[in-house]
């Protein structure tokens, strides 16, 4: 049968009394404890036994507590460093958390502070282990959680997820269409505790403001036309998981209220009934608006802006992470490779120096489209520049100003036939927001272009 590992306690106090009975103490409380009274013996004790926390006296003879700190901080700079100190040298053992010690016990020590502090201690060496794990990985794959990438930029993403992965804070993502914010979202959600939970998507854009408030919160029997039997919410199926709120810059203002209510008290109501229910559910939200502009504007709450804006992670767009194109080209590939039974194994350096210049105005969406739109009528090896489309072989993409990008594609888009949009907005159901998600447009874009087309999206909507 197989044993849990007790945490390492490595305790160094040249009172051969004192560390005797600490190290006594320590072990009815569970832990693996060695003690030395010789602060050298102690060194090599880190380097030599891995204690999960160290314990040791500021002020031994032969050395200053603040060298020996800094020694086992060089030996392991993870190390979680508990000083014990007498009154008398508190100011040093408050320098000594300032260059890197944990905390520190005053003496006579109380056991049960002890092993709160110990508790904390081991919480953040595994918190710390996890991430470096985390990190590890990552700069071996290039990929975390789904998030794929190994610039600086995408690193500052993955250390975000990372450090609110354990909190119950709520995170607003933000960023540009098809950047990849329910990825991050996602992320958020499997890398904590709550992993195991439920994790449910609403897309606020997609569903009719008259049924939002029935499908967040539920509703009872009779509740209002067609509600023929009681029905729970996604907050209520969330339970003690996630909700994930996408483009929740698109909710109406008579729901932001309530939400706001499910933010400050965790309570919430079924549309029809006074009952109050409780929600243990973490919320996550994403919108690719400028929602403090759209505050100032009137059409989302201030209130509810800053309880959504705990903590913000800005996904960058595209272009500003050309650097990991190779690496997401090579993802995808694999990716398409099975859906669409093909065997293309890479790019050619031009086609990628063409995907490193061209600006991608809609992000990984676009670039995922595009390689699935080749990858449909070619099977090549490699890819070449002859395989891709005639706009991205054009050198003059990459002399566009960025506000031609959108206008540029809207043109490009037109060319391809009205049958690609009727496709899309049948598949969808006239859902605008669904169809410019999947062509990689801005909605107000498209929408000027189907107007340009003809394509009125009300028709599709049965």
């Amino acid at each position: 049968m197989s044993t849990v590992a007790r945490p390492r306690i490595l305790v160094v106090d040249d009172d051969k009394a004192l560390l005797e009975a600490l190290v006594q103490a320590l072990r009815q409380m569970g832990y693996e404890v060695l003690g030395e009274h010789d602060p050298l013996k102690g060194l090599v004790g880190i380097g030599s036994w891995d204690p999960d926390v160290v314990i040791f006296d500021l002020k031994m003879p032969g050395m200053d507590g603040l060298e020996l700190l800094r020694r086992a901080l060089l030996i392991e700079p993870e190390l979680p460093v508990l000083l014990l100190t007498a009154h008398a040298t508190i100011e040093t053992a408050v320098q000594a958390v300032r260059n890197g010690a944990y905390d520190f016990l005053e003496k006579p020590f109380d056991l049960t502070k002890i092993e709160l502090t110990l508790q904390q201690a081991l919480n953040y060496r595994g918190q710390k282990r996890r991430y470096q794990l985390l990190a590890e990985t990552t700069a071996r794959i290039g990929t975390f959680e789904g998030i794929v990438g190994e610039s600086a930029a995408i690193r500052e993403v993955i250390e975000a997820v990372t450090a609110v992965a354990e909190t119950d804070s709520t995170v607003l993502v933000t960023g540009e269409s098809g950047t990849g914010k329910e990825l991050v979202a996602r992320a958020v959600h499997v890398s904590g505790s709550r992993k195991e939970k439920p994790f449910i998507t609403v897309d606020c854009a997609a569903i009719p403001d008259s049924l939002l408030e029935s499908e967040l919160f539920g509703h009872v029997k009779g509740a209002f036309t067609g509600a023929y039997r009681e029905r729970a919410g996604y907050f209520e199926a969330a339970a003690d998981g996630t909700v994930f709120l996408d483009e929740i810059g698109e909710i109406p203002h008579v729901l932001q209220k309530k939400l706001l209510r499910v933010l400050q008290e965790k309570t919430f109501s079924r549309v029809g009934e006074s009952r109050q229910r409780t929600s243990e559910a973490r919320i996550v939200a994403a919108t690719n608006r400028n929602l403090e502009k759209w505050v100032a504007e009137g059409g989302f709450r201030e209130d509810l802006f800053y309880r959504l804006k705990v903590i913000e992670i800005p996904v960058p767009p595209l272009r500003e992470r050309s650097e990991d194109i190779p690496l997401l080209v090579q993802h995808y590939l694999g990716r398409l490779n099975r859906k669409l039974n093909r065997k293309i194994q890479t790019v050619s350096p031009e086609v990628m120096a063409i995907f490193q210049r061209y600006p991608w105005p809609g992000n990984i969406r676009e670039l995922v489209h595009l390689l699935e739109q080749i990858m449909t009528f070619h099977n090549p090896e490699r890819l070449d520049p002859l395989h891709l489309p005639a706009y991205l072989r054009s050198d003059s993409i990459s002399a566009l100003p960025p506000e031609s990008y959108a206008s540029l594609k809207e043109k490009l888009l037109a060319e391809v036939g009205i049958e690609y949009f009727r496709k899309l907005l049948g598949y969808y159901r006239g859902n605008v927001t669904r169809v410019a998600e999947h062509a990689g447009l801005n909605r107000r874009h498209l929408s000027r272009l189907l107007q340009h087309l003809g394509l009125d999206p009300a028709l599709f909507r049965k």
